[in-house]
């Protein structure tokens, strides 16, 4: 399993750019003690069968990662819901895209740390990509949006440390108003 739900939503909104996503949505909503995750993005997708078999920890299409014979990423997603008493589905069609959502208890002992948003936003922001990602991010009726292409009109180049330390800043922010 992932360290945190952050290593989790990271791990997963890497893969909708690795798999050439130009749009990507991530939706993080905690309601009582329900936290929903929803990634959908118009990548490459995968068929039927290909959906199926990315679920063996044990196949790997070899093509992400040449010399790695395995593919942890949805089996995680999957051991995570069903450890939490929790539930993870995966709707994917090649050429239109994926949508990974995962529903969990927070109240489950066994669920691991949220983690740190704030950081998990950063990176994936600044990851080096041409596409968007859009976040939208609530706990109870507080919430906040943002994308990556307003991010860049706004500061300009993500990559930029100056830039970096004000988008962490500015989640770190959102983040502390939610948790109010």
């Amino acid at each position: 399993m992932h360290a945190t739900i952050c290593d989790l939503i990271t791990d997963l909104v890497q893969n909708s750019i690795e798999a050439g996503a130009t749009e990507t949505t991530l939706t993080v909503e905690e309601r009582g003690t329900e936290l929903a995750i929803v990634i959908a993005d118009n990548g490459k997708g995968m068929s039927a069968e290909t959906l199926e078999r990315a679920k063996d920890p044990f196949w790997s299409d070899g093509l992400k990662h040449k010399h790695r014979r395995v593919g942890l990423g949805l089996p995680f997603l999957f051991q995570t819901a069903e450890a939490t008493g929790g539930t993870a589905r995966i709707e994917s069609e090649e050429g239109v895209g994926t949508t990974v959502e995962i529903r969990l208890d927070t109240a489950n002992v066994d669920l691991p740390a949220f983690g740190n948003f704030a950081t998990a936003a950063t990176t994936l922001m600044a990851y080096g990509f041409e596409g968007n990602l859009e976040i939208e991010r609530s706990a109870g009726a507080k919430r906040y949006k943002v994308g990556k292409r307003g991010l860049e009109e706004v500061l300009g180049d993500l990559e930029d440390a100056g830039n970096l330390s004000l988008l962490k800043r500015f989640f770190e922010e959102n983040e502390q108003e939610l948790a109010r």
